[in-house]
Formats: structure tokens, sequence, C-alpha cells
């Protein structure tokens, strides 16, 4: 019986001992489960963070494809444009140096039809035996030259023609009417300045002619075109008060009072 006893502590003493040894097994292999767990979210974690990383850095990229690729479109239409900017450039050029040329030949066309207006009256004076054409040698037919080039539209040709007449007949009886018609050539021409400047000269050098207040009329309507109103008044004055008596007077008024003119 005290055998028996001996026995059964001995193997419950193994017994003990064996239970002991497997419960600090566990224990270690539940800690060594617990750090593999703990390394393994941290894994996870970085993998984590990597993909966020990577994601951003091709949502960059993209968005600056995007960038670029909107600023070569812009580019693209700048360059559209400015090719569209200089092709309308050179057919405006290109029109301008057609109605250059055009200008060219239509004062060419008009000074041979002066010419030839000019050489008909010479053979004209040297078949009656009278003197040949010219500024001073016929100044009708020379005046009568300008004016048809005038009608014509040839207004530089005529305006050449008005000035050598006046140079070689300033005491002429048409001299005031040639240098009416030569200021008429600059306002057709668009020329307010000159014009003005032109009818002018028609009264300082030939006040009593008929031309005259005629062309302080026209200066006067020039200074309206241009919205000079005080000064196209002075001018419409001046004709009511030096040339009362002209049919100039009676429109010069009508303009006056349409003008409100004091």
């Amino acid at each position: 019986m005290r055998v028996l006893t001996r026995g059964t502590t001995f193997f419950l003493t193994i017994l003990v001992t064996g239970a002991c040894a497997t419960r600090r097994d566990v224990d270690r292999i539940r800690d060594d489960i617990a750090a593999l767990q703990a390394r393994q979210d941290s894994i996870a974690a970085s993998i984590g963070q990597l993909e966020r990383s990577v994601s951003q850095a091709l949502e960059n990229q993209q968005s600056l494809v995007f960038t670029v690729r909107g600023d070569l479109l812009r580019q693209l239409d700048d360059m559209e444009r400015q090719l569209v900017e200089i092709q309308e450039l050179l057919g405006q050029s290109q029109v301008e140096l057609y109605r250059m040329r055009d200008r060219i030949e239509e004062r060419q066309a008009g000074r041979q039809a002066l010419g030839d207006t000019l050489a008909g009256a010479d053979s004209l004076r040297v078949d009656t035996g009278q003197p040949a054409a010219g500024a001073a040698g016929d100044p009708r037919a020379y005046y009568s030259a300008a004016i048809e080039q005038f009608r014509r539209g040839a207004y530089e040709t005529a305006r050449t023609g008005f000035q050598e007449f006046l140079v070689a007949n300033p005491a002429h009886e048409l001299a005031p009417d040639a240098q009416y018609y030569l200021a008429e050539t600059y306002r057709e021409e668009g020329d307010a300045g000159r014009a003005v400047r032109e009818y002018s000269r028609v009264v300082e050098l030939y006040p009593n002619s008929r031309a005259a207040p005629t062309a302080l009329y026209k200066a006067g309507l020039v200074q309206v075109e241009q919205g000079n109103i005080g000064t196209a008044c002075e001018y419409f004055q001046r004709v009511t008060a030096g040339y009362p008596r002209s049919d100039e007077s009676r429109l010069a008024r009508q303009q006056a009072e349409r003008l409100s003119c004091r």
C-alpha cells in the first residue's frame, strides 16, 4: 500500500511537471504568434502607405499630364490664331498692293489723257495758225484739260494741271476757279486740312471773284464734317458778311441757323 502511494506520487509529479512544460510552450507559441501578427500588421501598414504614395504619385502625374496637355492645346490655339492673323495681314497687304497698283495705273492713264488733250489742242492751234497749247501758251485749253481729269476722278493729275496753270497764269480770269478746284481735289481725297487752306487762298488771292464766297462756304462745310462747329460758324458768317448778295450767303445763313451759330 505504501509502495503504491509512492508510485502514484511520482506519476503525479511527472504529470504536473509535464503540464507545466506544455503551458510554457503554449505561452511562448502564443507570444510568437502575437509577434508575428504585429509584424504582419506593420508590413500591411507599410504596404498600405506605399499604395497610397503610389496612388498619390499617379494622381500627381496624371494632373501634370493634363496640365501639360492643356498648355500645349493653348499654345496650339495661339499659334493657329497667329497664323490666321498673319494670313489676314498678308491678304490686306496684297489688297493694298493691288490698290496702289490701280492708283498708279490710274495716275498714269490720267497723265496720258491730259497729254492727249493738250496734244489735240496743240494740233488744232497749229492747223489754225494759233499759238500752241500749254499752261502759258493756251491757258484755257490747259484749264479745260485739268477740269476733264477732275471730272474723271483723276484728282492728283487734275491738281498738277491746276497748279501748273496757276504758276504760269496767276492773274488769268480762270485763276480763281483753278485755285478753287485745286482745293476741291484735296476735299475729294479726304484731306480736309489742305482743302480748307486752299479754299482760304481763293479768298486771299482773289477776294472779288465769284469763286471766293463759294470757297468760304465750302470751307465751312468741311469744318462741319470735321465736327469743328465754332470754326464752321466763322466761315458761314464771313460769307454772309462779305458777300451778302451771293447765292452762298443764303446757304450760309441757313447753315448758321441750323447750327445755332451766334
